[in-house]
């Protein structure tokens, strides 16, 4: 857990996405500094210890809790949560299942969940063979394959190098478990949760990333008080990419008078 800013502050959690760590927000938590604490935990499964989920009947509801039950005894009462992709998927799970200790949420590309049997069927079939990968092909020519796929295809060489010495430091093994966990196939569907959500709601997301332009479009139809925004030259990974633009819109979500404690 990375800890920024003074506790005198207002609390904001962010959750990064998959293969990542809490270091993926630093530059993003020192653009909000000194406004709020900024706490960056990384993901169960994320920091090379094991996950100890045990054999659950909901994965994903098993993940979400671990998570939760990691961070509620650091939180105060209402606090700030944001969250890319994966973390935006949890995010949204938690602010859900805990609405009342929400301040304000943001979400960057995540997605709110499937609601076709066949969507389902196909994204279990993908991941799951992504997994079977992590655990049995060598670990760079995966990570060379994992950020060619097409929501990763705005990257540039050099951007797409960049993130795979990062993520090369992960336990695919782990990564596999994580994967089979929380999959966008087994995830809740949120689409109808989301607009019943009464905190200030955002969702960012970079203009060249057409799948989560969508997405947002979508939901920014469905919930009257969430905050579209798209960044214009940027896909699917804007806080790396443009930390101080994230950052400055997260500031304005979560410093907005109805946002207020």
């Amino acid at each position: 857990m990375l800890r920024a800013g003074s506790s005198a502050h207002p609390t904001l959690v962010m959750l990064h996405g998959f293969m990542g760590t809490g270091k993926d927000w630093v530059e993003v938590a020192r653009h909000l500094q000194p406004a709020f604490q900024c706490l960056t935990p990384d993901l169960p499964g994320h920091d090379g210890s094991a996950m100890g989920l045990g054999a659950s009947k909901d994965p994903f509801a098993a993940y979400s809790e671990r998570l939760w039950q990691g961070l509620e005894p650091l939180l105060p009462p209402r606090f700030a949560l944001v969250g890319y992709s994966l973390g935006g998927r949890l995010a949204l799970d938690l602010a859900c299942r805990h609405p009342e200790r929400i301040r304000a949420l943001v979400l960057e590309a995540a997605h709110p969940g499937l609601g076709h049997v066949a969507e389902r069927q196909e994204r279990a079939a993908s991941d799951a063979d992504w997994a079977r990968r992590f655990e049995q092909e060598p670990w760079p020519q995966v990570l060379q394959d994992w950020y060619r796929q097409p929501v990763f295809a705005s990257l540039s060489n050099e951007q797409r190098r960049a993130f795979i010495r990062r993520r090369s430091t992960q336990v695919p093994g782990l990564l596999s478990e994580v994967l089979r966990a929380t999959s966008l196939a087994r995830q809740p569907n949120r689409w109808r949760d989301l607009p019943r959500l009464t905190m200030p709601l955002g969702f960012i997301v970079g203009r060249l990333d057409a799948k989560f332009c969508a997405v947002g479009d979508r939901l920014a139809g469905l919930a009257p008080n969430l905050t579209l925004v798209k960044l214009d030259g940027l896909g699917h990974n804007c806080h790396a990419l443009a930390p101080e633009a994230v950052a400055g819109f997260i500031h304005r979500m979560c410093t907005a008078e109805h946002a207020s404690p």
